[in-house]
């Protein structure tokens, strides 16, 4: 795996190793996807590529559900906590910007919980590109972003990150069947959170 930025993977990877130091617990029931579940469950899914899974507990909900999860990230320490907690979890180490390993329409739902932030819209939209490939006809694809109305937006990050509008959003997923798609205020990590959430439907050609 081709690692440009070692500053920003050794970052991730600390973060991930205080993490499990403090002794993870995991809170499915805080999980965003759980409002997901009905309609994953009701047509009937089963493939999930998790894109960017962190520590896992979005993952752990999936597999808890009868789900098969395949969970990315660009941290190995990560990884290793959701190997460690969820054996049943296929996991790959990959930098999300280069191309995955996996066939066309492999997956019937790609899922990225504020993972895809990391990219400017430029590199975002191959990302996109990319998970369309992965993605099976009329199957899904959720999303998280970072809100441009979030208060972090205004801050300088040791990580570089981008900021998103709904309607920003919108124009990165042109082409797509708009499910549902809307700025939310979350709690994140013990911290209020504007964020962009969306549900979308490959439709067309490819």
């Amino acid at each position: 795996m081709d690692i440009p930025n070692k500053n920003a993977l050794d970052m991730w990877n600390e973060q991930y190793n205080q993490v499990n130091e403090k002794g993870l617990q995991y809170n499915e029931q805080e999980s965003w996807l759980n409002s997901y579940l009905p309609i994953l469950q009701q047509r009937g899914f089963k493939n999930i590529l998790e894109i960017g899974c962190g520590s896992g507990n979005d993952t752990k909900l999936l597999a808890s559900k009868g789900f098969s999860v395949t969970a990315t990230d660009f941290s190995e320490v990560a990884l290793s906590i959701v190997q460690t907690n969820m054996p049943n979890v296929q996991v790959l180490h990959h930098d999300t910007k280069n191309k995955f390993p996996y066939e066309n329409s492999r997956f019937e739902v790609i899922i990225a919980g504020l993972s895809l932030h990391y990219f400017d819209e430029n590199t975002l939209s191959g990302i996109l590109n990319e998970i369309r490939r992965m993605l099976t006809d009329h199957c899904l694809f959720l999303l998280r972003l970072n809100s441009l109305n979030d208060e972090d937006a205004k801050k300088e990050h040791p990580i570089e990150r981008y900021f998103y509008s709904v309607d920003s959003c919108r124009s990165l997923l042109k082409g797509w069947k708009e499910i549902a798609l809307g700025e939310h205020a979350i709690t994140y990590y013990e911290k209020k959170k504007i964020i962009i959430e969306g549900c979308f439907e490959k439709v067309g050609l490819n």
